[in-house]
């Protein structure tokens, strides 16, 4: 059987076909006919039924706070039982499983050490599907939450620091202590989390058969810390941080505290020193030292230090834990964080606003619906791309209560089917979205890119057509097309043809970008004489155009437009993709872009950095874990900052027109607004492509820090200001604000590549200002 893919398998599709064989009531108590090792230390004790082979957990209390209870070695095929429970050694147990399976052999290994335990499971027979193992498990009077490790790391050619994935860990907390159960590797949806953990298994050393393991570490620490332990990896040291604030966004300014903890997973003692950095969005830093302290076997230490803000901030903060003598080998190890200050904002536009977010239910693994709910007002989002009873997420009721829009987006259309079975669909389809109080239902999701074979014309006389049948003569919500992967004019060309622009009311589509300004509309042809897209195809503002006037040029010239997955990727260190820097300017310009040609609604593809199969995991090489507005950790990318400027600024803001100058390589756009006018400045002297010195036989490319200024040609205009002016506000990307004085109705401002708000000039879209 074909191994799984975390990134299709259909959600919970094991955990719906095991999860509810989980039945049996294990004790709390130690029974006659358990087999028990422990560590020499007592620190983790592990007792073995005899009959049932169960394998509780206990900490150095003696307290029962976990059972393994049983083991899936395929979909819905699990132990029943034990043949043999085997005591090796004082720290050392073996259980022979009954199977349903007589070719299938299952034994688990069980080996307890200082403050850590390991339960391997070793798997024969041609029965046995290693990417379905599934390890059944029983929390007693605690919770549990999949909380991966993920390592920092320095690549030795440059760049940002990155983190890599560790292993897949469960987090369980209980009212006195934690208990993490650290896998190889997981999908937590492939399992039921509470009641199973999906363990995919590997092919044995010796070739023969399967294996699976759980490094169990009990204590009251961080998962990151416990993950340190459990890992087998030779660097002696861990470190974490966080901020006791949600997302670590602030409404004021002033000092904040960073937490540090550090850990040694060594059996011996060790002195240890953490020095520390802060560099903000301009390049200043702070820094400090804590320590030096003496950190346990297997144990931590808890730290923290004070990091300053402004008013509207950001900070990019990392320590760094070694030795504490200069003279020992270093084993130092690191991590990162990031800060930020976003003061409250009163947004105007309420039904009207075109903000949202795409993608966001794994986000709720850490935070609170209440959290994330209010992360997403503060920074403009007022619109949930998808959510109906059933669905992963803030259910519909919910969202309401917290003022936010909510539509639907789904597939599972009625292609080929009779066409009584495509009115059932529709009907249903109609009732779901209804029942949910959608305002639009997107239908279906990139068929251009995923069905390619799918025709056009197939997708209207089978899905739409229905489904608008269904809606009636008063809709209770309005329909868009598939959100369409990039502006395809092949696709939408052939839509048209087939009658489909009658029978939707908006156009979806999916504003891919490369490694190029948000403001670069490249030369076409985009597609290669074979249909394939160029990387050139991936661009923003050339398909923006394209999209608003297919809808304009639409029958009734009335349909909306919708970015329903518009991102900036900070992949760290590939070409194609953002910096961290650049992802924040052109976030500001991709939304000043989409308010100027009408688009109704921007929904942005993901508020946190990772994927909904496995949230909060690290995978520096897969783009899509990192197109979030936040990072792994969940604190905040300069995206998030740029976000909430472009949202402030054009809540109720009208387009007015390009702003022209004598130099064609220095940009402008004007906007008005209720409390006045504010305009968009840039330039182009240094290019329209991003990255592009690197070295073309590697996708590799060093991604400067955030706090470095990519941008190396400046350009001086004088711009005019109204006579009684005698102050310009400027507004970076991440909303800091310079003020420059104005004398004589003029005022000099310095541009470059980076776009730049300004408040307080006197510019028109039919003059042309000299450079």
């Amino acid at each position: 059987m074909p191994e799984l893919s975390r990134r299709t398998f259909v959600r919970g599709s094991l955990a719906a076909g095991g999860a509810g064989l989980l039945t049996p009531s294990f004790l709390t108590t130690a029974q006659a006919a358990e087999v028990t090792v422990a560590d020499p230390a007592g620190t983790v004790t592990l007792a073995a039924d005899a009959a049932s082979g169960a394998i509780r957990v206990l900490d150095a209390g003696g307290a029962h706070r976990l059972t393994l209870t049983e083991f899936w070695y395929a979909k819905d095929i699990r132990t029943r039982g034990a043949t043999s429970v085997t005591k090796v050694s004082d720290t050392e147990l073996h259980v022979e499983y009954v199977t349903q399976h007589p070719d299938v052999s299952v034994t688990a290994v069980v080996v307890a050490g200082l403050r850590k335990a390991r339960v391997r499971w070793v798997v024969e027979g041609t029965a046995a599907v290693p990417s379905q193992f599934l390890i059944g498990q029983a929390v007693v009077n605690g919770t549990v939450r999949y909380d991966p490790l993920a390592l920092w790391n320095r690549d030795a050619g440059g760049g940002i620091p990155y983190e890599t994935r560790h292993g897949a860990c469960y987090a369980m907390t209980y009212a006195d202590t934690r208990l993490l159960l650290r896998l190889r590797e997981s999908t937590p949806a492939f399992g039921g989390g509470v009641t199973a953990v999906h363990a995919p298994g590997v092919a044995a050393a010796d070739g023969e058969g399967w294996v699976t393991e759980a490094v169990l570490v009990p204590g009251l620490m961080r998962a990151h810390s416990a993950g340190v332990i459990a890992r087998d990896i030779v660097t002696p040291l861990g470190i974490d941080l966080w901020a006791d604030q949600p997302f670590h966004v602030w409404n004021t300014g002033g000092a904040k505290t960073v937490n540090a903890q550090v850990v040694n997973q060594e059996t011996a003692a060790r002195q240890v020193l953490v020095r520390w950095t802060a560099r903000t969005w301009d390049g200043a830093e702070q820094s400090g030292t804590r320590g030096p302290a003496t950190v346990g076997p297997r144990s931590i230490w808890n730290t923290s230090f004070p990091v300053t803000m402004g008013g509207r901030d950001i900070a990019f903060v990392e320590a760094v834990v070694d030795d504490a003598d200069p003279a020992a080998p270093s084993v130092a190890a690191f991590a990162r964080t990031n800060l930020a200050v976003l003061s409250s904002y009163a947004y105007q536009a309420g039904e009207d606003s075109m903000f949202g977010l795409a993608n966001y239910p794994w986000l709720l693994s850490g935070p609170g619906p209440h959290d994330v709910a209010a992360l997403m007002r503060l920074i403009g989002m007022a619109w949930v791309r998808t959510a109906y009873d059933g669905a992963p997420g803030i259910p519909p009721g919910d969202l309401d209560g917290h003022g936010l829009l909510h539509n639907v987006q789904l597939g599972d259309l009625p292609i080929g089917k009779p066409a009584a079975e495509q009115q059932t669909w529709a009907a249903e389809r109609v009732a779901l979205c209804a029942g949910a109080g959608a305002r639009y239902y997107e239908c279906d999701n990139e068929l251009n890119l995923v069905e390619p074979n799918l025709a056009p014309a197939t997708y209207v006389s089978d899905a739409l057509v229905p489904l608008r049948a269904a809606l009636g003569d008063t809709p209770a919500f309005k329909v868009m097309t598939c959100g369409l992967a990039g502006l395809d004019s092949v696709w939408l060309d052939a839509f048209g043809a087939a009658g489909g622009w009658e029978e939707v009311d908006a156009l979806a589509y999916h504003p891919g970008r490369g490694n190029f300004v948000a403001d670069y509309s490249p030369p076409e042809p985009w597609l290669e004489p074979n249909g394939d897209r160029k990387p050139e195809y991936w661009n923003f503002i050339g398909s923006l155009r394209k999209a608003d006037a297919a809808r304009a040029s639409t029958p009734d010239g009335r349909k909306e437009l919708w970015l329903t997955e518009a991102y900036a990727s900070t992949q760290p260190n590939r070409w194609g993709t953002d910096t961290y820097r650049h992802a924040a300017e052109n976030v500001l310009l991709q939304l000043m872009f989409a308010r100027a040609h009408g688009v109704r609604c921007v929904t942005w593809y993901s508020l946190d950095d990772g994927i909904e199969q496995q949230p909060r995991e690290a995978e520096p090489a897969d783009i899509e874990y990192h197109f979030g507005l936040l990072v792994r950790d969940r604190s905040p990318k300069p995206s998030l900052l740029a976000f909430a400027t472009a949202a402030r600024f054009l809540d109720q803001a009208e387009y007015l027109g390009r702003v022209t100058f004598s130099d064609p390589a220095v940009k402008g756009l004007l906007f008005d607004t209720p409390t006045g006018r504010f305009q968009v400045l840039w330039t182009r002297h240094d290019g329209y492509v991003l990255n592009a010195d690197h070295d073309e036989g590697t996708t590799y490319y060093p991604h400067p820090e955030p706090s470095v200024d990519p941008w190396p040609t400046k350009t001086q205009v004088t711009l005019p200001t109204p006579a009684a002016t005698t102050t310009v506000r400027e507004l970076n990307a991440i909303g800091q604000e310079t003020l420059h004085t104005a004398a004589g109705s003029r005022v000099t401002v310095t541009l470059d590549g980076a776009p730049r708000i300004f408040v307080g000039l006197d510019l028109t879209t039919t003059d042309t200002y000299p450079v």
